[in-house]
């Protein structure tokens, strides 16, 4: 893959993107990289992107596991590579299983030995392939994590696709090889 958006320098940035560019640099993430190199182009609509991403990751009530769980989840739904690259290491730093990692990477069910990680995956993959839960799915899913964390969950699902759509669209690239080979 080639990217469709090369990185822009920080010298070439307009005052609103310097803003954000700088926004970013300084924050949690410690660099502008993958999504954000894309969605500079747009200033008001990065920073909207990078406060919300930032909230659900560096503040969220879900814990490390379970957020980069649901994260890997999206970004195997849509075969987003940088999303992969970049959040693989930070779930097996947050101790999840990296065999059943490799399971979700494979497209097969990770069969997570943790019940709450595998309902996270499993509810994951049911929003993201139909787009709501039934009220079984919905009932366990607010019985197991509690509204808010649920409610968190449907958030980090939908941003992550939304990084996942700027991602693959702009043809952000990965070290390879790919983890989606089939997707390139």
């Amino acid at each position: 893959m080639s990217g469709r958006f090369p990185p822009l320098a920080r010298e070439a940035l307009d005052e609103a993107q310097r803003a954000v560019f700088d926004a970013i640099a300084s924050g949690p993430r410690g660099g502008v990289q993958g999504p954000f190199t894309v969605l500079l182009r747009a200033p008001a609509f990065a920073d909207a992107a990078q406060r919300l991403g930032a909230t659900l990751r560096f503040s969220g009530l879900l814990d490390d596991a379970l957020r980069e769980i649901a994260i890997l989840t999206v970004s195997r739904r849509w075969s987003a590579q940088f999303e992969w690259y970049a959040h693989h290491p930070i779930a097996v730093k947050a101790g999840v299983d990296a065999d059943a990692l490799e399971r979700l990477r494979q497209g097969e069910d990770p069969r997570f030995a943790d019940a709450t990680q595998q309902l996270v995956w499993r509810l994951s993959r049911t929003v993201l392939e139909r787009g709501r839960l039934d009220d079984a799915e919905f009932a366990e899913g607010r019985d197991a994590l509690g509204e808010p964390r649920l409610v968190e969950l449907l958030g980090v699902l939908g941003y992550y696709t939304l990084l996942s759509f700027i991602l693959n669209v702009g043809q952000v690239p990965v070290p390879t090889p790919p983890p989606f080979p089939e997707a390139t």
